[in-house]
């Protein structure tokens, strides 16, 4: 009877040890936790550590902070003081990230147990930007609406029509011509011409006729004439003539001082 009651407490025994063995991890899971800020959140100044940090065994928690990547465990930074109150969840701590440099940091909270063991949070990676404003996400652009654009045909304005000027140039041939004076026809009384009458007892025989004399009234319209296409013609020849010469003489002048200017341009250049 001794044996199987012993048998049966050493089962008990037994079952016992093996659930404290088991308890025992499961209360090394509360691990502390930050919870801002956030992972790769930008933050500046003065920073508010908030998070959980509370443990059956607790002694205290210690906040930390390191550059990122953390070169080694050695790298940690204490943060301020200890913390001897268990924090459920509120302010764990400040940090002042003035006083680093510009760049990513790892912050992280440890419980420190009674018997000397600790237990560390995961790592919260932050971006300190205090010489510059944190990077904000670019928000999305809505898609603008497309409207329908009716092009309008294009109309010229109508301009106003540009004056020609027409300039006689000199050696032209063309000279107006003047318009011919229409002869008057002489009147039966004027033009004809009144002969002595011929004497056939006073002519003699075999002399030759004595020619016969212009009318009055036709010379008088020939020298009309000629009187009226000298003076119109004239002038008009004379006239264009002059402006050929005028012209002429200020094309001359033009081209000398054109030329006394090139020649100064180059002797200014050339000259050392």
């Amino acid at each position: 009877m001794k044996r199987p009651f012993a048998i049966l407490c050493l089962m008990l025994l037994t079952l016992l040890g093996a659930g404290q063995m088991y308890a025992a991890p499961a209360m090394q899971e509360q691990q502390p936790v930050i919870a801002q800020p956030t992972q790769d959140a930008a933050v500046r100044g003065v920073v508010q550590v908030v998070g959980t940090a509370v443990h059956p065994q607790f002694q205290r928690y210690e906040l930390y902070y390191a550059p990122y990547p953390v070169p080694s465990d050695q790298s940690w930074i204490f943060i301020g003081d200890a913390h001897m109150n268990q924090q459920p969840l509120g302010l764990l701590g400040t940090w002042d990230s003035r006083s680093v440099p510009d760049g990513a940091y790892a912050l992280r909270v440890r419980v420190v147990k009674v018997d000397g063991n600790y237990i560390d949070s995961d790592s919260v990676r932050v971006l300190v930007a205090n010489t510059r404003p944190p990077e904000s996400p670019t928000p999305e652009e809505s898609p603008t609406p497309e409207f329908a654009v009716t092009e309008a045909p294009f109309v010229p304005a109508e301009t106003a029509p540009t004056p020609t000027i027409e300039i006689a140039l000199p050696g032209s041939d063309e000279a107006p011509t003047p318009e011919p004076t229409p002869t008057p026809e002489p009147e039966d009384a004027e033009s004809t011409a009144i002969l002595p009458p011929a004497d056939s007892s006073s002519a003699e025989p075999g002399s030759p006729a004595a020619p016969s004399r212009p009318a009055d009234g036709v010379a008088s319209g020939v020298a009309g004439i000629t009187e009226q296409l000298f003076s119109g013609a004239r002038l008009m020849e004379v006239a264009r003539r002059t402006a050929q010469y005028t012209l002429a003489a200020f094309a001359l002048v033009g081209a000398f001082f054109a030329v006394k200017w090139v020649l100064a341009w180059l002797w200014h250049k050339v000259r050392p």
